[in-house]
């Protein structure tokens, strides 16, 4: 069937996609102001700046800013938000993500065709084969086949290699053997390039949200040539070999990553913007400030929420749904009081989400009283958390930490006014409700990560986007084996829910299987849900093709500016 699922598996789609778009926009719009909203929620009668105020107007370029160094420059090992808005503009997968998911209809309008021209899904849901366009080439020149693509992702399936999102591939035949290592027969994984055009992908299931994971960075291609001649330094901006709509130009750590239109890109005619700069700025007013003084077309970033009720009035405020949570994490990995569920409990109970939500972060967000967040059409919590003092102080006492004995812990967040803030609220809160001294340690994004992946932590703060329209994006990363756990967390019972639902074709069974998993989760596990995002920014009017993207994805592909016209 041409660029379609199955029914059973198109309806499930259909009821997990994310149709907020226009109603949150409209709704939170009302949350703020009287006035009217344009289409990208902005009031058309602010005065902060009014008509006189141009965004942009002191960059030389089109300008936004990154909040950190990226990690890596590298699709394959890449896991963070810095990383991944470098990866969806210097690289292209076989599908990509669509400018905009507000009001779609229907399933398929999530992607766009990428390096791949079109697909083809077989009968029973389970065979998908790619054409690769004819003038798909990489930045130095070379065609781009499918086997790039062979290559690309047996290397993220390869055994050891450091890539946290490789569970992502192995909805794919044999891939979760052959990663693991169990299978070291490569010819057994469902990934096959019979043509330089064709890649033929078997997979163990149907997967409704295929087409969106081969939309999302893990999936890209990566140049093998320059990989291998140059180990890892492959993505040095001298060395660096990539395949989407922009390639990179300079790089100074701590300062700045300069990209620029790739002339080798097989749809380089529809590119607007010649020159894009991304400057790495770690505080959040200072992002502010550098875009009230003329030098960013778009904040990047969410705002720093104590600068809020300043810029709800601004010209170019404005507010998109979002499909994230931010939690804390819990690590259990270690003896101490952190391996003790009444603990863990105690912690999520003594917090006020509600008065987090209100009074601290301005009503800017929802509180969480589950994980998955609530925006997930089709998916309805078995289980939520809630704030009860009177009941974690007794749980805290079972645990033995009493008035005589007071509970100490540490808590790991990065470099971010937001961050902090939390931070500091729930340090507040801990010690009213609880009595616990809580210190709180604040790290740089690249440390932070470093400490979080090696669980050289106790409690630290941490937010998730979902990678793709369905619950599993949400749940899966709990696996025990999942590189993005970082908890030492292993639940028998929720691994096997998971795996259960990762076969289901029964829409509601599979439902009902992730509900369960979930409400595992919130009672035993490493998970203290805080509130469910919106993308609060500032965004110059001047920009067309910046829309609302529930996973805040947006490729300056898309993107013009009238003097770039």
């Amino acid at each position: 069937m041409k660029n379609t699922l199955q029914p059973s598996a198109l309806m499930w789609l259909a009821s997990a996609m994310l149709f907020v778009g226009q109603v949150a926009c409209d709704k939170k719009a009302d949350e703020t102001t009287d006035t009217s909203t344009n289409t990208q929620g902005q009031s058309e009668d602010k005065k902060d700046g009014g008509d006189e105020f141009v965004a942009g107007s002191n960059a030389e370029v089109f300008t936004t800013a990154l909040a950190a160094d990226p990690e890596t420059m590298d699709p394959g090992k890449m896991s963070g938000a810095p990383e991944g808005r470098l990866a969806f503009n210097l690289f292209e997968g076989l599908l990509m993500p669509a400018m905009t998911t507000e009001g779609l209809k229907d399933s398929s309008e999530l992607v766009v065709p990428g390096v791949a021209e079109s697909f083809d899904i077989s009968e029973g849901g389970k065979v998908y084969t790619f054409t690769i366009r004819k003038d798909a080439k990489w930045s130095d020149g070379k065609a781009l086949t499918s086997e790039d693509f062979v290559y690309s992702w047996k290397r993220v399936l390869t055994p050891g290699f450091p890539a946290d999102y490789a569970q992502m591939l192995w909805v794919i035949k044999g891939a979760e053997a052959y990663n693991k290592g169990t299978d070291e027969n490569w010819e057994n994984v469902g990934i096959k390039a019979p043509s330089p055009d064709k890649l033929v992908v078997e997979l163990n299931n149907p997967t409704p949200y295929f087409p969106e994971l081969v939309a999302f960075y893990t999936f890209f291609p990566v140049p093998k040539d320059a990989v291998e001649k140059h180990g890892d330094s492959w993505t040095k901006p001298e060395n660096i070999v990539t395949n989407g709509a922009y390639k990179l130009d300079k790089f100074e750590p701590q300062k700045d990553v300069w990209l620029k239109k790739s002339d080798t890109y097989w749809d380089a005619k529809s590119v607007a913007l010649e020159d894009v700069r991304l400057r790495i700025i770690g505080n959040i007013d200072a992002v502010v400030n550098a875009y009230k003084t003329g030098e960013l077309h778009w904040t990047g970033t969410s705002l720093p929420v104590a600068q809020i009720s300043n810029l709800l009035m601004h010209p170019d405020y404005v507010r998109h749904p979002l499909l994230g949570t931010y939690f804390y994490r819990v690590n259990v990995s270690k003896d101490g009081p952190m391996k003790d569920v009444r603990v863990r409990k105690a912690l999520s109970m003594a917090v006020d989400r509600d008065q987090l939500i209100n009074q601290t972060l301005k009503g800017l967000y929802t509180a969480a009283d589950s994980y998955v967040p609530v925006s997930m059409p089709g998916f309805k919590p078995s289980a939520q958390v809630g704030g009860n003092p009177k009941k974690a102080k007794k749980l805290l006492e079972e645990a033995g930490f009493t008035k005589d004995n007071p509970l100490k812990i540490t808590v790991l967040y990065n470099t971010d006014e937001n961050h902090k803030v939390i931070a500091e609220s729930l340090q507040a809160m801990w010690k009213a409700n609880l009595g616990i001294d809580v210190e709180l340690e604040n790290k740089e994004w690249k440390t932070y990560l470093q400490d979080v992946d090696t669980l050289s932590y106790e409690v630290a703060r941490a937010g998730w986007i979902g990678d793709y329209n369905d619950p599993m994006t949400f749940l899966d990363m709990w696996l025990g084996e999942n590189g993005n756990n970082d908890t030492g967390w292993n639940n028998a019972e929720f691994n096997g829910l998971i795996a259960q639902a990762n076969v289901e074709q029964d829409t509601a069974k599979r439902l009902e299987m992730l509900q369960k998993a979930e409400a595992i989760l919130l009672e035993d596990g490493p998970v203290i849900p805080i509130y469910w995002y919106t993308n609060n920014m500032l965004v110059s009017r001047q920009i067309e093709g910046f829309k609302p993207h529930n996973r805040d994805i947006h490729l300056f592909k898309y993107m013009s500016l009238p003097a770039s016209k």
